[in-house]
């Protein structure tokens, strides 16, 4: 079992109050999870990546133990708000910043926009392209669904089978438990919020992934359906430093379905782009 958090803080922010969970000592990394689920996304993981760093695990706005998300925003507004939350828990330096689809947008986002924030970035299916039509119609009625009823059976089986493959869900109930512990811990219109937020109004981020000067490594699951491994390989190629690399037999939430390969691909990257003292 993952160790506990040293702390649990809840950071002011323009999205509401974020709590942000620290684990480990040393240069700081963020952890940014996937929509649908909340911080324990990297639960699998942390242990090893707390030997490296100083994790500040975030539960973004929605979720977790943050604060409610009850209006649709934007992709930029909350950028703005993980800048608040740096700003709130006193990280002055840049930071190694690691995103799950939702937390690799934002981490796009802060690299096009604010490169002093990072000093590296990890982001995994994370596409930086907006949904196709038909993809926005499917998951409008799905957060209506969720808004009025939560996350009843069916919606439940359609997001296992988005985050997840076959075989994981044949095969390790951790990881469907791990998903609905975090769709029962957050308030069903949090979620219905996310989703329009953050998943259906998504906009075209290749032109911020592109100014990137930091070393950025995209990891990508493949079986997952929205970002194929020649399109990581793709988007690496339009940064000045950027490495692609793909991990059989995942889909999204690949920190939980393949931790092991997760964690020596991330490690593997710190250690190729070591930590300057004065940063």
């Amino acid at each position: 079992m993952p160790r506990s958090p040293r702390s649990t803080t809840r950071v002011p922010t323009r999205l509401g109050l974020l709590a942000v969970h620290t684990i480990g000592e040393g240069p700081t990394a963020v952890l940014w999870h996937s929509t649908f689920t909340d911080s324990r996304c990297y639960q699998r993981v942390v242990d090893r990546l707390s030997t490296r760093r100083r994790l500040l695990l975030v539960d973004g706005p929605g979720w977790g133990a943050s604060d409610p998300l009850l209006a649709t925003t934007t992709l930029t507004e909350c950028a703005l708000a993980a800048e608040d939350l740096l700003d709130g828990v006193g990280v002055t330096g840049a930071v190694d910043w690691v995103g799950t689809a939702w937390g690799g947008r934002v981490g796009y986002r802060l690299v096009g926009t604010r490169p002093g924030r990072l000093r590296t970035l990890v982001a995994v299916n994370a596409p930086t392209a907006p949904l196709p039509r038909w993809q926005r119609h499917v998951l409008t009625a799905v957060s209506a669904v969720l808004e009025h009823l939560g996350p009843v059976a069916p919606v439940r089986a359609l997001l296992r089978s988005t985050q997840f493959t076959g075989a994981c869900r044949a095969r390790d109930p951790g990881a469907l438990a791990l998903l609905t512990g975090s769709l029962e811990a957050a308030d069903p219109r949090s979620q219905a919020a996310s989703l329009r937020s953050f998943v259906i109004g998504r906009t075209d981020l290749g032109p911020e992934l592109a100014r990137a000067i930091v070393p950025v490594l995209i990891i990508a699951g493949a079986e997952q359906q929205d970002l194929s491994p020649a399109r990581a390989r793709e988007l690496a190629a339009t940064c000045r430093s950027a490495t692609a690399i793909v991990v059989p037999g995942a889909r999204t939430l690949l920190p939980v379905e393949r931790p092991a390969e997760f964690t020596a691909a991330v490690l593997a990257f710190w250690e190729r782009n070591p930590v300057n003292p004065v940063d």
